[in-house]
């Protein structure tokens, strides 16, 4: 492998290429995300992104509002959705791009999803309430808003309540894999979560690979109808992009990016577009797009 990654793929200047034009992993309030779709595809107008990827966790419900504030700004926003699966004792997200969000099969599947993190979260308030950590429901629910409520709304009411300093101190000592008020859920299978996309008429990505922390697993992922690997992330570091890079092109796999931000008031807050990515990988990732999208939303 050649030793600067990008080598073979951008022999032009890399000053024009290493853009921040492109963010293929995006939150909004319709799950954990602290800006509306319009609020996001704003600000990233504002930093000049003409790429946007909306993969709120378990729902399609921003989709819609991002394409049509999309259509204002004159940029493209690509329907898609961030699903949690299990492989052993790991987690495990695909992200789905270039869906059909108004699916029927698509939508009871998420729905299913959904029940199944309500259950869930039930258990651990009860946990938190055995531990002496009681959460306000009232406050959580102003929290989550009309979103898919999940664990990071909890860690939040905890830290409003003084429970935790941090969303991160509240997942490290008691929602986190492992703590004492964990609850595991139902998951998903990574070959279900990858069939429930590819049904919708999308492609699979593996979300932020390089914290699976095994190349076996990732390799069993993609047996399983992963098309691609997130290889530029906020959290993955030069040496793993090198190494995400390199096994993406040994198995001929489509390569994505993105910040995975939740937006400015959240405890992820990282900035939209802050992750350099070169243009060829939004180029790329374009000519995989399926025929439908092509039809509905090309210019």
């Amino acid at each position: 492998m050649s030793p600067d990654p990008l080598a073979r793929e951008a022999p032009e200047d890399r000053a024009t290429l290493m853009c921040g034009h492109i963010d293929l992993h995006l939150h909004t309030t319709a799950s954990d995300g602290s800006l509306t779709p319009t609020e996001l595809v704003g600000e990233a107008a504002a930093r000049g992104l003409t790429l946007l990827g909306v993969t709120d966790h378990d729902t399609t419900e921003g989709v819609e509002e991002a394409v049509a504030a999309g259509r204002g700004y004159g940029l493209r926003v690509i329907p898609g959705v961030e699903l949690a699966a299990d492989s052993a004792t790991r987690d495990i997200h695909l992200l789905g791009y270039f869906i059909k969000w108004e699916d029927p099969d698509l939508q009871s599947a998420l729905a299913q999803l959904r029940e199944q993190r309500e259950v869930r979260n039930a258990r651990i308030l009860r946990k938190l309430q055995d531990l002496h950590l009681p959460v306000d429901m009232a406050r959580l629910k102003a929290i989550s808003g009309s979103g898919s409520m999940g664990r990071p709304h909890i860690a939040a009411a905890m830290v409003e309540a003084g429970h935790a300093a941090s969303q991160s101190e509240a997942f490290r000592r008691y929602l986190g894999r492992g703590r004492s008020a964990f609850v595991s859920r139902a998951r998903l299978k990574p070959e279900e979560a990858c069939r429930i996309i590819a049904a919708a008429g999308g492609l699979a990505v593996l979300a932020h690979a390089a914290k699976v922390g095994s190349w076996e697993v990732i390799r069993q992922v993609v047996a399983g109808g992963a098309a691609g690997l997130e290889v530029f992330h906020s959290d993955h570091s030069p040496e793993e992009v090198a190494s995400l890079l390199s096994l993406a092109r040994d198995q001929s796999l489509l390569v994505t990016g993105g910040t995975d931000s939740h937006g400015p008031r959240s405890d992820r807050p990282t900035p939209i577009g802050s992750v350099e990515i070169p243009a060829w990988v939004g180029e790329a990732f374009l000519a995989r797009a399926p025929e439908w999208w092509r039809e509905r939303f090309s210019p």
